[in-house]
């Protein structure tokens, strides 16, 4: 007896269509490893797919790219100039928009916000490279298109995806 026959005792069978849905299933089986895997690669949060870093002269940023509304974020700038004794950091207003800061390591000497964005200035300590934290929430879903400069050197372009 072929046991992909229909069959109509002791109950009526219908073997194509049974086929057909369990291939839907395996269908659907690898739809939720996929989704599993792209979420431990870090698609949806912490993760090495989430981790991005943008360049522009003397500034690096390191960022998640993905982020969680509920989750504070970090944002480090890295400076790579020695020569000035104060360092000025320009956030674009779709940060200020967008974000709001928690916390800022170390503090800044002086702090202005305008209607391009936020200016924060820096003392160094001594003439090594500096390193600059800042610590926030999202205000809003979806993506954020932020830049980042020093002094008026060429800014440093961020693009953060926000989930709910």
């Amino acid at each position: 007896m072929d046991e992909f026959a229909n069959r109509q005792f002791p109950i009526r069978e219908d073997m194509r269509f049974q086929r057909r849905a369990w291939i839907v299933e395996r269908g659907g089986w690898a739809v939720l490893v996929l989704i599993a895997l792209v979420g431990l690669s870090g698609a949806f949060g912490n993760g090495p797919l989430s981790w991005q870093r943008a360049s522009a002269g003397s500034l690096s940023v390191e960022y998640e790219r993905f982020q969680r509304i509920t989750r504070l974020s970090r944002f480090t700038f890295d400076v790579s100039t020695r020569a000035a004794p104060e360092v000025r950091l320009h956030l674009s207003n779709a940060f200020q928009e967008n974000f709001e800061i928690s916390n800022i390591q170390p503090q800044p000497a002086r702090s202005a916000v305008g209607p391009d964005g936020i200016d924060l200035s820096f003392t160094r300590q001594g003439a090594s490279a500096g390193r600059i934290v800042i610590w926030a929430h999202s205000r809003r879903y979806g993506t954020s298109d932020i830049t980042a400069r020093l002094g008026n050197e060429a800014p440093a372009s961020l693009s953060v995806f926000v989930y709910p």
